[in-house]
């Protein structure tokens, strides 16, 4: 789930993509230059140019993009890069002020080293491609660090299915078999529907009758409601999303990134 970049026609070098991107950004960028140049005239300047003087203005600025390409393009990559240090500064604060709800909700399933000197919060819901594909290293990262606390927050937002999914995993904790639900949930291969949650549940040993009372305690929609305004608070619209040393990591994991992540929290 890595947010797409604001201007993603920079993203491509074909030489038919660059024209392209130059023909749609050209008159934008001229336009957006005609105003910073009318703005920053003395008081009562601009006033003085009449249609006539803005045309040859507009003109000048035109043909001075069009003859160095590169000043639009480095522009519009400056600003990208601006905007990404600005959201990334915006979310650091985000998980600073809502640090207790990420990391210390007593409703979340804790696993891994529950006194790790690192902690990991995953967002994430069991119909995401993504959150299926992170799971195995995520899993197997944390197991052979040793020293890291993995926080799960059910964060079911691909619709229905992903709800009751995520009701009968926590409903599964009266029987003390969420992280075998959670797993088991994982490894389904197909739709995710209710007589196969149904179904993942006998096969994980769950007593069904019981299950289904336990999935419609009030508690369980209050547990998710509050990670849904959270998750707002925080930014996340999408899964998987990753919290850690007081950074946010949207998008799948795999050792690699996990590796970066952690070295990152440890701050070495």
């Amino acid at each position: 789930m890595t947010p797409p970049s604001p201007f993603p026609f920079f993203q491509t070098k074909s030489p038919m993509t660059a024209s392209f991107r130059l023909r749609f950004l050209l008159p934008l960028a001229t336009l957006a230059a005609l105003s910073l140049f009318l703005l920053a005239a003395p008081a009562g300047a601009a006033e003085r140019f009449d249609a006539k003087d803005k045309a040859a203005i507009e003109t000048i600025i035109h043909d001075y993009l069009v003859e160095n390409p590169e000043v639009l393009v480095k522009a519009f990559e400056t600003l990208e890069r601006r905007q990404e240090t600005a959201k990334l500064a915006q979310t650091k604060a985000a998980v600073e002020t809502h640090r207790k709800a990420i990391y210390e909700d007593p409703d979340d399933h804790v696993t891994g080293n529950p006194d790790g000197d690192v902690t990991i919060v995953e967002f994430f819901d069991y119909q995401c491609g993504y959150c299926k594909r992170s799971f195995e290293p995520l899993m197997d990262f944390v197991e052979k660090d040793g020293n890291i606390r993995l926080v799960l927050k059910e964060f079911p937002i691909l619709g229905p299915a992903s709800l009751l999914a995520t009701k009968a995993a926590i409903a599964a904790k009266n029987q003390d078999r969420y992280f075998d639900m959670h797993r088991a949930l994982y490894a389904h291969k197909g739709d995710l529907d209710e007589d196969a949650i149904v179904a993942i549940a006998g096969e994980t040993g769950l007593d069904i009758a019981r299950l289904r009372k336990d999935m419609e305690d009030p508690a369980i929609q209050d547990q998710v409601s509050r990670t849904y305004r959270l998750a707002e608070q925080l930014g996340i619209d999408g899964t998987p999303a990753f919290v850690t040393g007081g950074t946010m990591y949207p998008g799948a994991v795999d050792t690699a990134r996990l590796e970066d992540m952690i070295k990152q929290a440890r701050g070495s």
